[in-house]
C-alpha cells in the first residue's frame, strides 16, 4: 500500500473542501505532485479521520527539521556561486546588485526550470497588478 505525505493529504482535504468532487481531487493531486492520487476510498478516509491542524502541524515541524540542511547548502551556494559573481562584477565596475539578482534568479531557474520560472513569475505579475501590491497568496 503506497503511503502518501501530509502534504499531499492536506492538499487533498483543501481541494475538497473547495468544493472539488474526488476525481477533480485525484486529477490535482497527479498534476501538482506528479504521482499516481490515492483512491477516492483512502481520500473519504482522510476526510472523515484526519485533523487538518494535525496536519498542517506535522508539516511545519518536517519543515523545521529540514531547515538546518537548507542554510548549510544555501551559504554553500553563496559561497561557491555568489561570491565570485559579486568580486567579477566589483572588478568590472558593473551594478553588483544587478548581477546579484541575476545569479539569484539563475538558482531558482536550475530549481524550476525556465518553464515553470516563467509561468510563476508571470503568475505573480499578473496577480500583482489585479491586486495593485504584492500577492501574499493565490486566494488573492
Amino acid at each position: 500500500m503506497q503511503r502518501f505525505t501530509p502534504q499531499i493529504k492536506l492538499h487533498a482535504l483543501d481541494e475538497r473542501r473547495s468544493g472539488k468532487p474526488w476525481k477533480k481531487v485525484q486529477q490535482s493531486i497527479k498534476e501538482k505532485f506528479n504521482i499516481d492520487p490515492p483512491s477516492i476510498r483512502a481520500m473519504e478516509k482522510w476526510e472523515k479521520t484526519l485533523d487538518r491542524e494535525k496536519l498542517s502541524q506535522l508539516i511545519i515541524e518536517q519543515s523545521r527539521k529540514m531547515v538546518p540542511a537548507m542554510e548549510a547548502t544555501a551559504l554553500q551556494q553563496m559561497a561557491t556561486g555568489l561570491l565570485p559573481v559579486l568580486w567579477q562584477a566589483r572588478a568590472a565596475g558593473a551594478d553588483m546588485e544587478r548581477e546579484a539578482w541575476i545569479w539569484f534568479f539563475s538558482v531558482i531557474e536550475r530549481q524550476l526550470g525556465e518553464a515553470k520560472l516563467e509561468e510563476f513569475w508571470g503568475d505573480y505579475i499578473r496577480r500583482k497588478r489585479k491586486v495593485g501590491k504584492e500577492p501574499s497568496s493565490t486566494l488573492e
